[in-house]
């Protein structure tokens, strides 16, 4: 278990530059997508995957895509590398929620009983990622700072937590098995 938790978060944090410094440099379409594969391929195996996983990773993606394609439109934003349009969020922002859903349930999974303080982390730590991120050359703040900093802390305060939360709660198929159907994978990491 303690390698499974090692791997999954070290991953995780190898996503971070794969994307973000893979996007400053034109090249993030291979390296993200090189690191992130691995996370999921690692973390989808039937013998590590939470029955929650699968849901996750949907809403995820769901979520960072509208998020982030908010960012653009409203000016805030604007990202390096913004395959496959410069409108929406590009391919490597959506690779690091991908991995963020990979976590969730495993190696940061003790914050499903801490949603305060994730809800603290993910207001604090996400407009300073922004701003890495803005400094490496992988994204450019097109509004001033403090709007920046307040719609990016504030949305990430509220939905940390909440990513959080539902991943704690029991998916449907994971309520009950159905006939000849029973539910498989782990409780997690």
């Amino acid at each position: 278990m303690r390698r499974d938790f090692w791997i999954n978060q070290g991953l995780f944090q190898l996503a971070w530059p794969a994307c973000v410094v893979g996007a400053a440099t034109g090249i993030a379409g291979w390296t993200g997508t090189t690191v992130v594969a691995t996370l999921a391929l690692w973390q989808l195996h039937p013998r590590r995957r939470h029955p929650n996983d699968w849901r996750m990773v949907g809403l995820c993606i769901g979520i960072g895509f509208l998020l982030d394609s908010l960012w653009v439109q409203t000016g805030l934003l604007a990202y390096a590398m913004p395959w496959p349009s410069v409108r929406f969020a590009p391919f490597w922002i959506l690779l690091l929620w991908l991995a963020m859903a990979l976590v969730l349930n495993h190696s940061m999974s003790l914050f499903k009983g801490r949603l305060l303080l994730i809800g603290v982390l993910g207001g604090v730590g996400s407009p300073m990622s922004y701003y890495a991120g803005s400094r490496l050359g992988a994204v450019e703040w097109l509004a001033p700072a403090w709007q920046v900093v307040l719609a990016t802390g504030l949305s990430w305060a509220l939905l940390m937590p909440a990513l959080f939360w539902l991943a704690r709660q029991p998916g449907r198929r994971s309520q009950r098995s159905l006939p000849g159907h029973p539910v498989t994978g782990s409780a997690g990491t």
